[in-house]
């Protein structure tokens, strides 16, 4: 009786002693913990991506205007020299010490040449897969504010607050890297600010 079972055995072929029901879940799991640990490393590389933007992470005060604009105590000029970044002469506006930290004179134009702040991801909404691309809708929290968008944004963003962005990365020879960006609580209040800064605006 022994050896007609190991006679059976033995013929059987060897793709079916392998699918055994325990070791087809062996396969099936190992298949699933292979795929969750690329879709996790692949999302950790995007997001170290677009922490690593400059654009993202340390954006720039875009804004400039005349030396020689209007002097109004109530605009961003007026809270401009409360917060001692300016003086107003019969010149024109002059830099102080600390606003030359933050701008710097070109002609008779004033220049910003400062970061806005730091920022950072705090969570992912939604992510939409688009070939090489990866269009990303997140929150994310200021971590510092410079004290010039303190003083001249209304309203400026606030440490700690969670905002919504958007952004897209593509996919290059040297990795992930960060296409587009909107994150409103800044750049509209900023494009607003240049915009009065530019006399489009009163």
């Amino acid at each position: 009786m022994v050896t007609m079972n190991s006679s059976s055995d033995a013929d059987e072929p060897a793709w079916k002693r392998l699918l055994t029901p325990w070791k087809i879940a062996a396969v099936l799991v190992a298949a699933f913990l292979i795929t969750q640990a690329y879709f996790t490393l692949q999302d950790q590389t995007i997001i170290a991506a677009l922490e690593a933007a400059p654009a993202f992470a340390t954006p720039e005060l875009k804004l400039s205007f005349s030396k020689k604009i209007q002097y109004d105590p109530l605009s961003f000029v007026g809270r401009g020299a409360h917060a001692g970044f300016w003086t107003w002469t019969a010149q024109g506006l002059e830099l102080t010490p600390e606003g030359s930290k933050y701008f710097r004179l070109e002609g008779d134009t004033i220049v910003s040449q400062a970061a806005a702040g730091k920022r950072r991801l705090s969570r992912t909404r939604e992510r939409i897969v688009q070939g090489g691309r990866q269009q990303m809708t997140f929150f994310y929290r200021w971590d510092e504010i410079s004290p010039v968008v303190t003083a001249l944004l209304v309203p400026p963003p606030k440490p700690g607050d969670e905002y919504l962005a958007n952004a897209v990365l593509s996919r290059t020879s040297s990795g992930w890297e960060l296409t587009s960006l909107e994150t409103r609580d800044f750049d509209e209040p900023l494009a607003h600010l240049q915009s009065i800064a530019s006399g489009v605006l009163r």
